[in-house]
């Protein structure tokens, strides 16, 4: 029977479709290649725009002096650019924001963090930075946070010898995390779960996790420092949409904040956000393909499975993917790490290649697909068997230097024939076939390659 929709099923699919797409999706948001800094005002067109549905990035300076500051590596911080800002002298507050992404009634927000001086030193003794993450006007105007539109909050206090005074918003006042999970001059990967809605969300994180009604959980460094904090003071079930950091008083401007690799959702992710691969590259090291990638933070990464497959000519896709290696990862880091891998296995012709990545509870993702083309096209034909002598088994290595048809064959030493292998047509390349010599009696065969007139005949002796 034929089934019609209407015009209204229809809208009302796409929209359920949208709606679908956009609850769940991580926005990830870096600071790029660009330099620059912002030192008066406010704008929205200073720093990278968000990805679709991820709001608008803004920032702004007060009356009290600082700046914000894209720098590339001016220290070892983050990938390429990061965002580092410079507190105020007074509480005429310098903010960066995201706000009016898709909202939802829970989220996940991920960022590296360092706290010191402008050179990232444990050097600053005064001033406050702060997180806030909720809805309302505060995230994009020039004001000092409201309560009522705060979830989470977090303060850093900076004090003296490097120290650190990590306190969170417990409903309209400041409570201590002690002892504060954080200090200067250090590197760290904060991760935050909130769940605003009216029921418990499970999730998943170094082992069953879940975060209560009107809580989040903080960790920091893949370690949970707050289990269920209390929220602030946004109304129960409200939607969240938007987060901001913001600093104040701080003498001569001392109070320094770096930013970088977010990662932010609209619901609660159920497994920890993901290992985040930095770059991905080939290099042809004398005929032997060297891969080499990056992380800029890894979670609970267990390794990497290295996957290679050939090229189909006919299809141009990659035809059967073979997992060709490993390489343990460093379980948790928030410092960029380096790996590689040397392929010396690849024949001649168009390979593909991606990293499987795999978390310590066995969770997996896949990198983007490298293509590469390895070696040069055979001159002549050629033949080598390999291992010779063998038991039982032999590979069959041959070299086609043009299309032609190809005839590979097995003989005994009187000519008879024991068995053929390929019989058919071949690009340029090089091949292997295994030859499996298991049900022949130990003795002297001979592996002949015949194509274009062309006849290479090799002595293979079979022991067991």
């Amino acid at each position: 029977m034929k089934k019609i929709i209407n015009i209204t099923q229809l809208f009302l699919i796409i929209y359920i479709l949208t709606v679908s797409y956009s609850f769940g999706q991580p926005w990830y948001y870096d600071f790029g290649t660009s330099t620059g800094t912002f030192t008066s005002g406010a704008s929205t067109t200073f720093l990278p725009k968000p990805q679709s549905g991820g709001g608008t990035a803004r920032v702004r300076i007060g009356t009290g002096g600082g700046s914000w500051n894209l720098e590339n590596q001016t220290i070892s911080f983050g990938s390429e650019s990061y965002l580092r800002g410079v507190a105020p002298t007074s509480t005429s507050v310098n903010k960066f924001s995201i706000y009016d992404y898709t909202p939802g009634n829970t989220f996940t927000l991920r960022f590296r963090l360092r706290l010191g001086a402008s050179d990232g030193s444990a050097n600053a003794a005064s001033g406050n930075w702060y997180l806030f993450i909720g809805d309302g006007a505060m995230y994009s105007d020039n004001n000092a946070f409201s309560g009522t539109q705060v979830f989470t909050g977090i303060r850093w206090t900076f004090g003296t010898g490097g120290s650190i005074t990590t306190s969170y918003r417990n409903g309209g006042n400041w409570t201590n995390i002690i002892p504060s999970p954080f200090s200067q001059g250090t590197d760290y990967i904060v991760e935050i779960y909130g769940n605003n809605s009216t029921s418990q969300i499970n999730y998943n994180y170094n082992g069953a996790q879940s975060v209560a009604s009107d809580k989040f959980d903080l960790w920091v460094d893949g370690t949970l420092v707050g289990d269920d904090l209390s929220k602030a003071q946004l109304a129960n079930n409200l939607n969240i949409d938007s987060w901001v950091f913001y600093g104040e008083s701080s003498t001569s401007n001392v109070a320094n904040i770096f930013l970088d690799d977010f990662i932010y959702t609209n619901t609660i992710s159920d497994n920890p956000l993901p290992v985040e691969l930095a770059n991905f590259k080939t290099m042809d090291i004398g005929g032997s393909i060297k891969l080499i990638w990056s992380t800029t933070t890894e979670i609970q990464n267990y390794g990497w499975e290295i996957e290679r497959s050939e090229i189909n000519k006919e299809t141009n896709k990659p035809s059967i993917w073979q997992t060709i290696g490993f390489v343990k990862g460093s379980g948790n880091s928030n410092s960029p790490k380096e790996y590689s891998f040397i392929d010396n296995t690849a024949l001649y012709g168009e390979y593909a290649y991606r990293l499987k990545q795999i978390d310590i509870d066995g969770t997996t993702s896949y990198s983007d697909e490298l293509r590469v083309f390895v070696g040069q096209k055979p001159q002549v034909y050629d033949l080598k068997p390999f291992p010779n002598p063998m038991n039982p088994v032999a590979k069959i290595r041959y070299e086609v230097p043009e299309f032609s048809f190809v005839n590979i064959s097995i003989y005994d030493i009187t000519g008879r024939l024991i068995k053929t292998l390929i019989n058919e047509n071949k690009e340029p390349g090089i091949y292997e076939i295994e030859f499996d010599g298991s049900q022949l009696a130990s003795g002297i065969y001979l592996s002949v390659l015949k194509s274009n007139g062309t006849t290479i005949s090799r002595k293979l002796q079979l022991i067991k």
